[in-house]
This record gives C-alpha cells, sequence and structure tokens, in this order.
C-alpha cells in the first residue's frame, strides 16, 4: 500500500501483469490507465494512470462514471 487516503488503500500496481499486459508484435506494453489501483473498505475498486487521478475519482466521483 502507498497510503491510505479517505478510506481508501491506494498502490501501484505493476504486480499484477496478467491483467495489464498487452502482446503487440512481440514487444509487452502495459495499460497506463491501470497503473493505480484503490481499493476502499466495501471492496470497490477504482484504476487511474496516476496517483492525482484516483484521488480525484475518489473527491468527485460523480464525473468519473
Amino acid at each position: 500500500m502507498i497510503e491510505n487516503y479517505k478510506g481508501w488503500d491506494i498502490t501501484l500496481n505493476w504486480s499484477e501483469n496478467k491483467f495489464f499486459k498487452i502482446q503487440s508484435h512481440n514487444i509487452e506494453a502495459y495499460n497506463h490507465e491501470k497503473k493505480w489501483v484503490g481499493i476502499d473498505l466495501k471492496g470497490h475498486i477504482i484504476y487511474g494512470s496516476s496517483l492525482k487521478e484516483i484521488r480525484h475519482i475518489i473527491d468527485y466521483p460523480r464525473l468519473h462514471k
């Protein structure tokens, strides 16, 4: 866990490569939209490309539906 922000555990998500690795012409690329993951106490999961984006989704959830 990188930090706890308003009840959400936020962490860097590079360890779960099987979900985010894209094979293209034998070159491995990663989906940067899912670089960060936030999980709340109820088990809701959100993904973002940066820590700032995750915090924004937590602060303004209606803008990200």
